[in-house]
């Protein structure tokens, strides 16, 4: 039987954003990155030396053109895709500055909880969802 091998973990920050309607900001993966097609929360990977909070930084700026003043961890997690493992790390943004736009082509939209079941999430945030909207959305 043939060894698959799994490249090196990829640490990724990722930031749960809800605005005053208590949407959460999702993106659609854009067509030449790994998994095209399906949603995901914004964040990204962090880069040599970099800490958790100063690639959801970046990432959101890069991304999204969003400034990230405030935020705050809420859990972290491994995930096992067939070709990377993944260590995902949650974090609530609390205060941000901008309009969320989709500065590397992909699509965002702003979703009630209700509705994120009915996209097509990456597995790695799929098993989470319910995990995600307990934290951070009032009861």
């Amino acid at each position: 039987m043939p060894t698959i091998e799994l490249k090196e973990t990829l640490v990724v920050a990722v930031g749960i954003v809800v605005d005053a309607q208590g949407r959460l900001l999702v993106g659609e993966r854009p067509a030449e990155k790994d998994y095209a097609g399906q949603w995901e929360f914004p964040g990204g990977k962090l880069e040599p030396g970099e800490s958790v909070f100063d690639a959801l930084v970046r990432e959101f700026r890069e991304e999204l053109n969003l400034q990230v003043d405030s935020a705050y961890a809420l859990f972290s997690c491994e995930h096992a895709y067939p070709d990377r493992q993944v260590e995902l790390h949650f974090w609530r943004v609390t205060e941000y500055q901008g309009e969320a736009e989709g500065l590397e082509g992909q699509s965002l939209r702003w979703v009630q909880a209700d509705d994120l079941a009915s996209l097509d999430f990456l597995e790695g945030n799929r098993a989470l969802l319910e995990k995600v909207c307990a934290l951070v959305l009032p009861r």
